[in-house]
């Protein structure tokens, strides 16, 4: 009998011993449980600041302005001297499909730091997976006297004989000689959309930075000739332009 007693004792000790523990078992969750070992599906998150960082390189080195020291693919060489874009609808997604928009519409100017930093405070968290966004505006939003009251109005307004709207981006420099200067002026040419969405896996929201890769708007698929002439009204240009661009101009990191 004191031999049954001492089996069914040990078997409670061991089912007690056994027993896990639920609750949230994500080490940066504010309600982590150290002592769980199941997962309840309950994890608490302190809303977080996002920073976005827009950097920019030629051939794989920063960006240095007002230098003839480039070549591109038809050996001209060439300086930059301006570079203005937008970038729009730049949104997180989750393999589960949550969106979160962090800004409609972000103008950055490489000769003024703040718009280079984005910064977007008190984002609930969630298990972000990708970065989504558009070089440009797109047909929905490329509307004329949209952004009245953002900073690239009216610098960056496109002719209405051109198709209305704004610029996409002003790539702005000279080749070969200082007396030659090339504009790289990106917009809806004839009302036509050449704006692109590009999607990125990231690891880490809290620092996230856009990087585009200059040089490879004139080279990869399609080498692009910079010439005096503008290129505005050039639906061919335009094209080459966006199918460079979807390539390889963007990385994130």
């Amino acid at each position: 009998m004191k031999n049954i007693f001492l089996i069914v004792c040990a078997i409670a000790l061991s089912l007690s011993a056994c027993k896990k523990e639920e609750g949230c078992i994500d080490p940066i969750a504010i309600n982590y449980n150290v002592d769980a070992t199941l997962d309840n599906g309950d994890c608490d998150y302190a809303p977080i600041n996002v920073f976005i960082h827009f950097n920019h390189y030629v051939n794989d080195t920063a960006l240095v302005v007002n230098e003839m020291t480039y070549t591109n693919s038809t050996n001209d060489i060439y300086s930059i001297q301006t570079l203005r874009y937008l970038i729009s609808d730049i949104t997180l997604h989750t393999d589960n499909g949550i969106e979160t928009l962090l800004d409609e519409v972000h103008f950055i100017d490489i000769s003024i730091d703040s718009t280079l930093i984005l910064n977007i405070p008190q984002i609930n968290y969630q298990n972000y997976t990708s970065i989504s966004f558009t070089m440009g505006l797109d047909s929905i939003k490329n509307i004329t006297n949209l952004f009245l009251n953002e900073n690239f109005f009216p610098s960056f307004v496109w002719p209405e004989f051109l198709g209305g709207g704004y610029h996409y981006m002003q790539l702005e420099g000279d080749f070969n000689t200082v007396f030659n200067g090339y504009a790289t002026h990106t917009g809806g040419t004839n009302g036509l959309d050449f704006s692109f969405n590009k999607t990125f896996q990231i690891t880490d929201i809290d620092n996230i930075n856009i990087n585009m890769e200059i040089a490879n708007w004139y080279k990869n698929p399609e080498a692009f000739e910079l010439t005096t002439d503008g290129i505005m009204g050039d639906i061919n240009k335009q094209t080459i332009l966006k199918s460079n661009g979807i390539k390889d101009v963007f990385s994130v990191n």
